[in-house]
């Protein structure tokens, strides 16, 4: 059953999950940054290994800590987060779905993803891909070069042959955890699957992963969204949820707020 009324989400509250982390590389303003990798609360995830076609994910070490209801469904209940940056960020919590390995970031020439389905937690609880978006997330850190990053794929509707490129402007020695979205073509809404991906340029040196995430929640630095003002978005069964930072300044800074789910 789904939670319908406020007692509901009240009743169903879970305790809190912890977040701290320390963004400790010099950060790059606009560019999103993954904390998957970041040691703190919780621990800092490995680096993926599963290949070209990647791993549809229900679990995975590092994620922040999430259980399925006995019965009923989840949503978010609360969400605060954090930073002792002066300037102000934003955070963005996201559902890993998908990710792979193997790309050779020196070639330029297309190289065959073919990914594996997603796991059934598009925004419709299926694996159509309907608000199943795609970034590339650094694991270790590139060298020289400024590639543009260019996937083609499926949309949501399994339209395929779709193209689309990152939204945010590659840097050279992109640090650990430097996260750059991909955008869509005009009129998509989402990703279904992912057959080929494309550097312009080699990026010398480092380890990339394609990464395939639904948004569950942004909030500015400091601010809370509940049950109320966040839209009450649902986390399927299996849910791997992790924080991106997109930061207003590039000095380094400490992390810290937490994540409470509700189930019923």
């Amino acid at each position: 059953m789904a939670i319908t009324t406020l007692d509901g989400a009240l009743a169903g509250m879970q305790y809190p999950r912890e977040i701290i982390k320390v963004v400790t590389p010099t950060l790059v303003v606009g560019r999103p940054h993954s904390l998957f990798y970041l040691a703190g609360n919780p621990g800092a995830a490995v680096a993926p290994t599963p290949g070209l076609g990647g791993a549809a994910l229900t679990t995975y070490l590092g994620q922040i800590p999430f259980t399925n209801p006995v019965a009923g469904n989840t949503y978010l209940g609360r969400l605060f987060l954090f930073t002792s940056q002066v300037a102000t960020g934003q955070y963005f919590l996201l559902d890993r779905l998908w990710h792979n390995s193997g790309i050779t970031i020196t070639q330029i020439t297309a190289q065959t993803i073919n990914s594996v389905a997603w796991p059934a937690r598009s925004a419709d609880g299926t694996v159509n891909g309907g608000q199943v978006l795609i970034g590339v997330e650094v694991s270790g850190a590139t060298g020289a070069g400024t590639p543009t990053l260019t996937i083609s794929y499926t949309n949501q509707a399994g339209t395929s042959g779709k193209t689309g490129t990152n939204v945010v402007p590659t840097v050279a020695s992109s640090a650990i955890g430097a996260f750059y979205p991909i955008g869509l073509a005009a009129g998509d809404t989402g990703v279904r699957s992912i057959q080929t991906f494309t550097l312009s340029a080699t990026w010398t040196s480092g380890t990339i992963h394609l990464v395939a995430y639904r948004v569950l929640a942004r909030i500015p630095n400091g601010s809370i969204v509940d049950a109320l003002t966040s839209g009450f978005p649902r986390l399927f069964d299996n849910s791997v949820p992790f924080v991106l930072y997109q930061p207003a300044a590039t000095t380094a800074v400490a992390t810290a707020g937490h994540v409470i789910w509700t189930q019923g």
